[in-house]
């Protein structure tokens, strides 16, 4: 047996009791049971566990409201002064939270379904296994469940990649959604006049894509609101596209400024016009991993030129700038819930699909295993949820799925892959330390295929993958190098690790359902490393 090693990070939630800072409700999420110091089952929540959930209040179950940024990174929120107002300070940050597969249809694809990639099957941005078309399953969704359970189902903004180029581009909505108003082919991308599929008519607002989206959202909850005499509960999933890279080019971008030098043609987006130039004083973060490709780093990309590093500057100042408008927008939402009276019976959920680099591994984009491209913002607000609180806890996109399940206490038609991560934060906080879980991760081409580009297991302060193509092995110890610029896949000293890590990312490399991991240990199931 490997000797059990204590946790090598600090505690990032608070000591002591839950009472400071709660949101007024009748049971408060500091009353879930917490298991044994060493491990608590953390699987989709039972009928009879969910009073101790937050939300639980007079009205029955909470209202959900689901707000995901495309391509915001977990270091970009520090530069969205409302979202660390208002959700932040608010509520309860994930700090490890990751998307096991990052790339923006599989992890849109496991919010629908509370699976992994390798369940759902959907890697790719297109081809067999890709983009809409290769979403199967599409009558045994969250909102199918939570729809049979008795919410109010709306759906807001970006869908599957390639959604609108077909038959649905008229069609009134997807299976489970009773309001359908979803951004259509590469119009998505059109961040100055995006067009909608509203429940089948077409619609130009011709507004910037975030100021749409933002109110549409108001009016949907508004409706929603009214429904039952206010008293039906509803889930609204909103999908803001900026900061992902979009259109139309203007005369700033590479692409005019360089006309003959392709090179320099970084893909970059498109701010509102109000927030151009806000930002064009920002430097890129001067964080070790920062167009670094030292030795040992097998997924690193290609050196960037002097002019290119230049370029990249401003691809970084652009979509900090475009994440300007979706802050204004979360400012306006919640604004409303509060005005209306429904803020209190809200739980807001605040998520990216998936990571973002520019520059770190000399990488520019998104799917390589580095925390950078995996990590994504998570941030809950609501009834019973700690105000102002830092959890360390590992959670993956498809625990998302599986909580707003647990929350409106619907029946997933799908064994789940992921955990209930309202009993992880109640775990957590009651044990005054971060707690441990494996996260199986993989990625696939952007353009499909079956073969996959690496493969592995983030577990605790170590991400583990084998780059496929090569066989070679990748270990990051993020308590000792946290920007992950050391393989120690070859060290000595890390070898019973490996060994470990090898083992357990075997085990859970083709889980499904109960066989995935569920179970938060107080201390990590790997040896520590040698000193020799």
């Amino acid at each position: 047996m490997p000797r059990l090693i204590a946790p090598f990070s600090r505690p990032v939630t608070r000591a002591g009791s839950l009472s400071r800072g709660l949101r007024p409700s009748r049971t408060s999420i500091a009353t879930v049971a917490v298991a044994s110091a060493v491990a608590v089952l953390c699987g989709p929540t039972s009928m009879a566990e969910a009073a101790a959930l937050p939300g639980r209040l007079e009205s029955g179950r909470p209202s959900v409201l689901m707000i995901n940024v495309d391509d915001l990174a977990a270091t970009d929120i520090k530069h969205m002064p409302n979202v660390q107002r208002l959700l932040v300070r608010q509520g309860t940050t994930f700090t490890d939270a990751v998307a096991p597969t990052p790339l923006c249809v599989p992890a849109r694809a496991s919010l629908l379904t509370g699976k992994y990639a390798h369940n759902h099957r959907n890697w790719s941005i297109s081809g067999a296994n890709g983009g809409y078309k290769g979403f199967t399953g599409r009558r045994n969704t969250l909102p199918v469940w939570l729809d049979r359970a008795g919410y109010r189902t709306m759906f807001l903004g970006k869908y599957l990649n390639g959604y609108g180029k077909g038959r649905e581009r008229t069609a009134a909505g997807e299976p489970g959604w009773d309001d359908w108003q979803a951004t259509i082919d590469m119009s998505t991308y059109n961040l100055m006049s995006p067009k909608f599929n509203n429940n089948g008519t077409i619609q130009s607002p011709g507004l910037y894509s975030s100021v749409a989206l933002q109110n549409r959202s108001v009016k949907m909850i508004k409706r929603a609101g009214t429904n039952a005499g206010g008293k039906k509960p509803w889930f609204l999933w909103v999908n803001y596209v900026a900061p992902h890279a979009g259109g139309p080019v203007e005369a700033s971008d590479p692409r005019r400024r360089y006309p003959r030098q392709p090179s320099l043609w970084l893909e970059n987006t498109r701010p509102m016009p109000a927030d151009k130039g806000r930002f064009r004083h920002l430097e890129l973060p001067k964080t070790p991993d920062m167009f670094y490709a030292g030795p040992g780093q097998v997924t690193a990309g290609r050196p960037y030129t002097a002019s290119q590093k230049r370029v990249m500057r401003y691809v970084h100042q652009q979509r900090i700038e475009a994440a300007q408008s979706v802050d204004r927008a979360v400012a306006r939402t919640v604004a409303h819930l509060k005005s209306s009276g429904q803020y209190r019976r809200t739980v807001i959920i605040f998520s990216g699909d998936h990571g973002y680099t520019t520059g770190q591994h000399n990488r520019l984009g998104k799917l390589w295993e580095s925390s950078q491209a995996s990590r994504i913002p998570l941030v809950m607000v609501g009834p019973g949820i700690p105000r102002n609180v830092k959890v360390g806890s590992t959670v993956g996109n498809p625990d998302i799925a599986t909580t707003v399940a647990a929350l409106g206490r619907a029946r997933p038609g799908r064994a789940q892959d992921g955990v209930d991560i309202t009993r992880v934060l109640a775990s957590s906080v009651k044990a005054g330390k971060t707690l441990y879980r494996p996260i199986p991760v993989a990625a696939w081409p952007t353009e499909g295929g079956a073969t996959t580009k690496y493969r592995g297991i983030r577990y605790g302060r170590y991400t583990y993958v084998t780059v496929s193509s090569t066989g070679t092995p990748v270990l990051y110890d993020r308590a000792v190098d946290p920007y992950e610029t050391r393989n120690l896949a070859r060290d000595p000293r890390y070898a019973k690790v490996v060994a470990q890590l090898r083992t357990i990312e075997a085990k859970y490399r083709s889980c499904s359902g109960s066989t995935c991991p569920k179970t938060y240990a107080a201390t990590l199931a790997t040896p520590s490393p040698s000193r020799s």
